[in-house]
């Protein structure tokens, strides 16, 4: 089979940017992963779903992100971005298909939550890696906006089209087979920028294997794993990159079911999810400029945010005031957006010659097993006060940040022979 050439990373594109098709896959993947969030309470209602039931549905999709994102990023290193990316982008719209028939047979809803996950740990893994290499000064920033924008705006526009379109359950899920089928097709359009393990030359495999010697890594073979092993992953990026999802989706999956706007309730838990994700992409320019002076300061805010939003949310919980929890939602959203860039940002600078998917796999699956936190907290709270477990949070969430803060930040992989390292920053700070 015919594929394309491998481009230099970040060589512009003549008359476009090249980075903007996959940047809008990875908008409709997240649009699709997310839609199903501002629904819970509504599945919760028609298919009379027991205590946490709408909240399993809700965290299976982690049980199938973590192996998507786990295969789909070292796959991705082996074998190229396109062969990664575009094909499960195409899943996507099957698997909202999946969904809309879950109202007829509701374990269609757990088989497609579990099938959107591995969806879209595939195309976040090879995709996020492809955009750097497309644009490396700027690929965080973009991989970032638009997932962000992807999760904010799915529940948004499918909880506004659920509460009053007619079979919400259906029709909340057509925009996103709109918005796959206009943002797939441009997308085969784009070049690859990674040359495959498999098809590299004998004199590049040489070159690479030389680059690495120095750090007595045996060769490209087990992508990513060497990233895990570097200190700085352990100590700086996995206790922050945990409170990614953890913190926010408590509150756009949690609180608007506990402390409801009855007259609207759809829409209601919509606009709560939009507003988090919103503040989350808010908080990212903010996140850059703090970068520009040290990337800890990012984390440092981040952590901070969280301690500060699940304080917010155990209040919520204990007044029963609707407009605190969209005060929590802001803080807990910018949050959000901090550590994400964050995390990102810092896998990016540490990643191996080729390991970049990889371990941007490895961290997103860190970053998604908080989506679990809803159907924790559900359960933990049959047998300790929901605000209690929110503020034992928001202290284990300050401890994070005493221990982030008190560790030396590792210097940044060096560049294979013959291969640069993409500033994603696009600033001096910290290289």
């Amino acid at each position: 089979m015919a594929t394309a050439s491998p481009v230099p990373p970040g060589t512009p594109a003549p008359g476009g940017a090249r980075w903007l098709p996959i940047a809008s896959i990875m908008f409709g993947v997240g649009w699709g992963a997310n839609q199903f969030a501002s629904l819970l309470g509504l599945y919760t209602d028609r298919l009379h779903l027991g205590d946490g039931g709408a909240q399993a549905m809700f965290g299976v999709y982690a049980l199938g992100l973590v192996p998507g994102l786990v295969l789909g990023g070292p796959a991705s290193d082996r074998y190229g971005r396109r062969r990664i990316a575009l094909p499960f982008a195409c899943l996507s719209a099957l698997v909202t298909v999946v969904l809309m028939a879950g109202v007829a047979a509701p374990w269609l809803l757990y088989a497609g939550r579990l099938l959107a996950g591995v969806v879209t740990g595939a195309v976040l893994a090879a995709g996020t890696a492809w955009v750097k290499e497309l644009t490396p000064v700027s690929g965080t920033r973009m991989t970032a906006l638009a997932v962000s924008a992807g999760f904010g705006a799915g529940p948004l526009v499918s909880a506004l089209v659920a509460q009053w379109a007619p079979r919400p359950l259906v029709t909340a899920y057509l925009p996103h087979l709109l918005i796959m089928l206009l943002t797939v097709p441009p997308a085969f359009r784009v070049p690859e920028t990674h040359v495959p393990r498999a098809h590299a030359s004998n004199s590049e495999q040489l070159m690479a294997g030389q680059g690495q010697s120095g750090s007595g890594r045996s060769g490209q073979g087990r992508s990513g794993l060497s990233g895990v092993r570097n200190p700085a992953f352990r100590r700086t990026i996995a206790p922050v990159a945990i409170w990614t999802f953890a913190a926010p989706v408590s509150a756009f999956a949690l609180l608007p079911a506990l402390v409801p706007v009855h007259h609207l309730p759809i829409a209601y838990a919509g606009a709560i999810t939009g507003l988090t994700l919103a503040s989350g992409m808010a908080a990212q320019p903010v996140a850059r400029r703090l970068e520009a002076r040290h990337p800890r300061l990012v984390a440092a805010a981040g952590l901070g945010a969280i301690t500060c939003g699940l304080l917010l949310a155990a209040l919520t919980v204990a007044a029963g005031l609707p407009v605190l929890n969209a005060v929590t939602a802001v803080v807990l959203g910018a949050g959000y957006g901090f550590v994400l860039t964050y995390g990102l940002g810092e896998v990016a600078r540490i990643a191996a010659p080729g390991e970049l998917a990889g371990l941007t796999a490895v961290a997103y699956a860190l970053v998604y097993v908080g989506m679990f936190a809803p159907l924790l907290l559900t359960e933990v709270a049959k047998a300790v006060p929901l605000d209690a477990v929110l503020t034992a949070m928001a202290v284990l969430a300050a401890a994070c940040l005493v221990y982030v803060s008190r560790q030396p930040r590792a210097a940044a992989r060096p560049p294979a022979a013959g291969r640069t390292v993409p500033d994603v920053r696009g600033c001096s700070a910290g290289r």
